[in-house]
């Protein structure tokens, strides 16, 4: 098969490539290789995909265009990422996770795609029950403008999917991490701080949940909606969660990787308001439909996510 994958530079994106090329697929990876954390991480991401089957275009969604050649499926991980957003990539949220969406979507409709699947976050759901997070029955309401643009795009795809016949589904992320991680999230700026003896920023004293679902086990999961996708007719926006359903507190991560180095951390604490307390997610609807299953617990996970780290920080 042939897919379009966007940010196949980013964490997520070069994973997901990297199984579908070993699984014999051809990829066309589209990413604009941002300066959000290190460029030279996502530009070794990408040279590590490069095969006769994987086809690179450096471009933004909001530019890229398509020739006519004809793609089965299309895949939107591209994304401005962070729920703490800064006032000098507010914009970003709105030109490249809603309006480079639109573009993704119509671009694919005027090449005769019919299928897409795109990626969405836990960060859409209020935190405010006190329960798992639930597809159908839990109130949405994001804290941050990462999660609003990402309801946006819930919407809208609702909408495309209707009005012109394009089977849709939309994966709901839970805290993804492992190897070729994001330096930005807590679980790699932890372990990095503490090896370079650098101070960590701990968030409300550690006490906030976090739904950490291993790279692996994600990748699982969208080659399930894959195939899922492939058998239906017609998928009208189906939403799904892909989590583990194990929150971890944001203190136990930090112990798990001070236990792990052998080390312990150089913590300041403080407070913050634009984040969830917790994120739990209920993943019995992709249980059902696409056969999900996490394999990977939290601290074999972590433990595989410190070793690769230890040898990246040596090259």
């Amino acid at each position: 098969m042939k897919f379009i994958v966007t940010g196949t530079s980013g964490f997520i994106g070069y994973h997901l490539a990297r199984k579908l090329l070993q699984q014999g697929h051809s990829v066309l990876g589209i990413d604009n290789h941002s300066d959000y954390y290190d460029v030279s991480l996502k530009q070794m991401r990408c040279e590590m995909l490069k095969c006769d089957n994987f086809h690179f275009l450096e471009s933004d969604l909001n530019d890229f265009c398509l020739s006519d050649k004809r793609y089965d499926i299309g895949i939107n991980l591209a994304a401005q990422p962070g729920v703490r957003a800064s006032k000098d990539n507010i914009e970003l949220y709105n030109s490249t996770n809603i309006e480079g969406f639109k573009n993704f979507c119509n671009t694919l409709k005027k090449n005769q795609v019919k299928k897409i699947i795109y990626a969405s976050s836990s960060s859409v759901y209020s935190d405010e029950s006190g329960e798992q997070f639930n597809e159908k029955d839990t109130i949405l309401l994001p804290k941050s403008i990462y999660g609003l643009s990402k309801l946006n795009n819930e919407k809208y795809a609702a909408k495309f999917s209707y009005q012109n016949n394009i089977s849709m589904i939309g994966l709901r992320f839970f805290s993804v991490y492992g190897p070729y991680g994001r330096p930005d999230m807590a679980y790699y700026s932890f372990a990095r701080s503490i090896i370079k003896k650098e101070i960590i920023h701990l968030h409300n004293e550690g006490e906030m949940l976090r739904d950490m679902t291993y790279i692996d086990d994600i990748i699982n999961g969208i080659i399930s909606s894959i195939d899922f996708i492939n058998e239906s007719e017609l998928v009208k926006n189906e939403i799904f969660n892909l989590g583990n359903s194990k929150p971890i507190k944001t203190i136990s991560l930090l112990k798990e990787i001070e236990k792990i180095l052998g080390k312990k951390a150089l913590v300041k604490k403080i407070n913050t308001t634009d984040e969830s307390k917790y994120t739990h997610a209920n993943i019995s609807k992709a249980k059902k439909i696409l056969k999900y299953n996490p394999q990977t617990d939290f601290e074999k996970g972590i433990r595989n996510f410190i070793e690769w780290l230890i040898e990246y920080e040596k090259k």
